[in-house]
């Protein structure tokens, strides 16, 4: 593949052409639907809080007009009271104007999307604070988050209605994340409040589903925030499969505070192992929606330096390695994986004996990180399920005041693979580890894409153990590849 590569450039300097455009043009070939890949909303019904008793009162009909009308006199002193009063960052989450800008521009970039994914945290951070704050209310005291509970489930109803509604005529794929829940972030329990109060609306955005789909996915969501359809019209012969992972991360705990609860993780381990071989069985495609990606992080785990590889201890988004481990028992079904919760515009492999799983991890649409906000437009090719290509598109500013969405870059032209399959994958992976300096072409347009607005800046100083994390999803894997040649 890289000798492909090495001769496309060749080619280009000599005004022939490039990888790039041969890709593109084999691409054009291949029957295609656009589709929308949104993540981390976190959507704040609290930047304006004079409002905030008006929405606890008006039916979700009415939040739109409540929510875009003119600010409230002293806006800006009393949200940076609470932003202080429950230590937020220093960058907001997404206002209703960044919300709306950010729905618009995907909706006008794709008039004819096939489908919208949402890889989950609807919900601003720290809700349970900026309720009783907004409210003038007491502080809840300890873990009792039983104030803002109600306020929790209809934000996040009226988010996940505010998406389907942008996109009236389409299927909508909502994943939760680690912040959506009617208690605290990182918390929620099986068969929870907040799961039955938030089931009918994603129920609602699976258009073309049948019935019976429908009424198994209503069951299992309400159990534990997970479902299984049947992709309809071109993705007819794909698999959905989407899964609630915030039961599988580190700092899960059940709403009363329990650690050790695994009942969630492992039901939904248990019946998606069942759904991957009954696609297989079936000889159908699988797509997988999840919000905490099925690997390491690179930054946290070698923060610490050269000590890593004598005492470091390997930090991963989830708590063990079973998901990553199931999926890539699954690469010749599961086509793709798409997940958030990092903020960060990310490509990893699910290596597997023979092939690999692909994993997108989508940007964010809230600038919290102190990121540009972003949404990715993909192009799937609907014989195979394969993602073909994808598109970023990043916001010109944070506010969704006047805010315009150029096209930031594209996989294809960027990065001179075909598809974002896994043996593509598995070549663009290698040549990035092969330069271990980070400075080459495709390192640096990684470097800059991954945080948007960074410049580059994030990656620079562990560049070669960042990309051992693009392909080692494993704990063992990962320290391999870092310390195996110390």
């Amino acid at each position: 593949m890289f000798k492909r590569y090495v001769l496309g450039c060749l080619v280009m300097m000599l005004g022939v052409g490039s990888a790039g455009a041969q890709a593109s043009a084999a691409n054009a070939k291949v029957a295609t639907v656009p589709v929308v890949m949104l993540s981390d909303l976190h959507f704040d019904p609290f930047h304006d809080p004079v409002k905030v008793p008006l929405l606890v009162k008006a039916p979700l009909e009415e939040w739109d007009r409540i929510l875009g009308g003119p600010d409230s006199a002293g806006q800006a002193a009393a949200f940076a009271a609470i932003q202080t009063q429950c230590k937020a960052k220093e960058n907001p989450d997404s206002s209703y104007a960044l919300l709306r800008s950010a729905l618009l521009a995907a909706k006008a970039q794709t008039p004819s999307v096939g489908f919208v994914m949402v890889s989950g945290d609807l919900l601003v951070h720290d809700l349970d604070c900026r309720y009783p704050a907004s409210m003038k209310l007491e502080a809840s005291a300890g873990d009792d988050q039983a104030v803002s509970a109600a306020f929790a489930e209809k934000t996040t109803v009226y988010v996940m209605k505010k998406v389907e509604a942008t996109f009236a005529a389409v299927p909508v794929y909502l994943a939760l994340g680690n912040n959506d829940s009617r208690c605290n972030h990182n918390r929620l329990s099986l068969h929870d409040e907040y799961l039955k109060a938030s089931a009918a609306a994603v129920v609602d955005g699976l258009r073309g589903v049948s019935a019976a789909e429908k009424t198994a996915a209503m069951g299992t969501y309400e159990s534990a925030g997970y479902y299984a359809v049947t992709m309809p019209g071109v993705m007819s012969g794909t698999r959905l499969l989407v899964v609630d992972d915030i039961y599988m991360m580190p700092k899960y705990a059940n709403c009363e505070a329990d650690d050790q609860d695994q009942q969630g993780a492992q039901e939904q381990m248990v019946w998606l192992q069942k759904e991957l071989e009954d696609a297989r069985t079936k000889g159908m495609s699988v797509w997988l929606l999840g919000h905490l990606p099925p690997a390491v992080n690179p930054d946290s785990s070698l923060e610490k330096g050269d000590s890593f590889c004598t005492k470091g201890k390997v930090v991963r988004y989830q708590t063990t390695d079973d998901l990553a481990t199931e999926m890539t028992a699954y690469a010749d079904v599961l086509k793709l994986g798409v997940f958030g919760h990092t903020h960060m515009d990310e490509l990893h492999l699910l290596r597997g004996k023979d092939a690999g799983v692909p994993v997108k991890v989508v940007g964010s649409v809230s600038p919290v990180d102190g990121n540009v906000p972003s949404f990715t437009v993909g192009l799937v090719a609907t014989a195979s399920a394969k993602l073909m290509d994808y598109s970023v598109y990043e916001a010109s500013n944070s506010t969704g005041v006047g805010t315009t969405w150029p096209k930031e870059y594209g996989f294809d032209e960027t990065y001179h693979e075909p598809s974002f399959s896994a043996e593509p994958l598995s070549d663009l992976i290698g040549r990035l580890r092969a330069d271990t300096s980070g400075k080459g072409e495709e390192s640096r347009a990684y470097q800059t894409h991954f945080i948007k607005g960074s410049s580059g800046k994030k990656l620079s100083g562990s560049w070669p153990g960042y990309v051992c994390g693009l392909d080692n999803a494993t704990a063992k894997g990962f320290k391999a590849c870092v310390c195996g040649a110390k």
